[in-house]
């Protein structure tokens, strides 16, 4: 039986279970992948979205990732970067990136290692990944990433016979149209089909930017995925909702000719007081998250490009994730570094895991012992 000590920290809603590999080995190649289920399942696990993974960038740590995965023709430098960020959907596929991912890494560094500022590579699934910078302040400030400056989606993750670059890093995609059945907009209107104008750019993982309020067909839609109070908030939440789903599932699921590894769709309003609100459908998750950190630069970056705008600074709203917390909100910073995005993650609990033998099941194994999660403070079973 195999034993693996975590902890559980959120940001803006998303939550993940991180396991340090710093010091020593804790999971082969294959059992990170095995344990991503269980981290993130809360019916036969942990509960969480994403399993994260910090080791160092050595020599040893970047010659297993090859040897298992083979990632790369040339490997990365050891010298490159201190420390190396995994994170593992829930089907134990290795992700890119996640900008709330590393601000909950860097506090986690301030909190066990003492360590305020780090340069860390990410995106290791690509054949050149990146190395940023990642840092955490001990006054309550919070947690923030340098994730770089925005740039063209690497080829291996879009067709671009269905794109014209329109700046720099960003590529306009050809009208994409979204269909529904006879019955699923009745209440709303007539049309089964949804026709929309989208932006993609690249922030360490792929995003469509999506402004319903002028990229829809039916504009009046963006009043339903952004509901404010009123007599029928409730309802018009619900649909919003259902509409996201549906329009990130048929994206995902009916246009892998055009995004083979899938992709993250963002829809995003500017409000009066400068703020822009967001919200994300993840393709790792295959639903909408509460709060992306890398969607939420990409929506600032191109909002800026639109309006021709020198941000400085500005706030992103997740809109999903203040249903539960009003204040939630990533702060995005530019400067001639590159954009850099904040947030105060919160640890929740260390505990050990039980990892199940490979080939038992759940049933057997607790028929034998009711041990599970066991949390370092009380070493009882939560």
């Amino acid at each position: 039986m195999q034993f693996i000590p975590f902890v559980k920290y959120t940001s803006c809603g998303n939550s993940f279970v991180i396991v340090d590999e710093t010091e020593q080995t804790v999971l082969s190649e294959d059992d990170m992948s095995r344990f991503a289920f269980q981290a993130t399942n809360i019916s036969f696990g942990v509960g969480c979205d994403n399993l994260l993974i910090i080791q160092r960038c050595n020599k040893s740590s970047l010659q297993s990732i090859n040897l298992s995965r083979d990632y790369w023709t040339r490997p990365p430098q050891e010298e490159q970067a201190e420390f190396l960020f995994r994170m593992f959907e829930p089907s134990g596929e290795e992700a890119l990136c996640c900008g709330n991912g590393l601000m909950c890494i860097a506090s986690y560094l301030l909190d066990k290692h003492g360590i305020s500022n780090a340069s860390i590579m990410t995106e290791i699934p690509l054949a050149t990944p990146k190395v940023i910078n990642i840092g955490a302040e001990d006054d309550q400030i919070g947690s923030w990433v340098n994730l770089g400056h925005p740039r063209l989606t690497p080829p291996e993750l879009v067709d671009f016979e269905y794109a014209g670059q329109v700046a720099p890093a960003i590529h306009e995609m050809q009208e994409l149209v979204v269909k529904f059945r006879a019955g699923d907009l009745k209440a709303y209107t007539n049309d089964t089909e949804l026709r929309i104008r989208s932006l993609l750019v690249f922030t360490g993982e792929p995003h469509l930017v999506i402004f319903p309020d002028s990229d829809f067909s039916a504009p009046e839609q963006a009043d339903y995925i952004f509901a404010g109070s009123g007599q029928d908030a409730e309802r018009r939440e619900s649909f919003g909702s259902w509409l996201i789903e549906h329009i990130g599932n048929y994206i995902n699921n009916r246009m892998r000719h055009i995004f083979p590894a899938g992709i993250n769709v963002n829809f995003a309003r500017r409000l009066a007081s400068g703020e822009i609100e967001n919200r994300c459908f993840e393709r790792g998750i295959n639903r909408e998250t509460l709060a992306c950190g890398t969607g939420a630069l990409a929506v600032a970056y191109i909002y800026s490009l639109m309006e021709n705008l020198n941000i400085s600074d500005i706030d992103v709203l997740p809109h999903r994730c203040r249903w539960h917390d009003e204040q939630a909100k990533i702060r995005i910073k530019q400067n001639s570094d590159g954009w850099k995005i904040s947030s105060d993650p919160v640890m929740l609990f260390d505990a050990v895991y039980r990892l199940l033998p490979k080939n038992s099941s759940l049933s057997e194994v607790l028929n034998k012992d009711q041990d599970g999660i066991v949390t370092e403070d009380r070493k009882q079973v939560v």
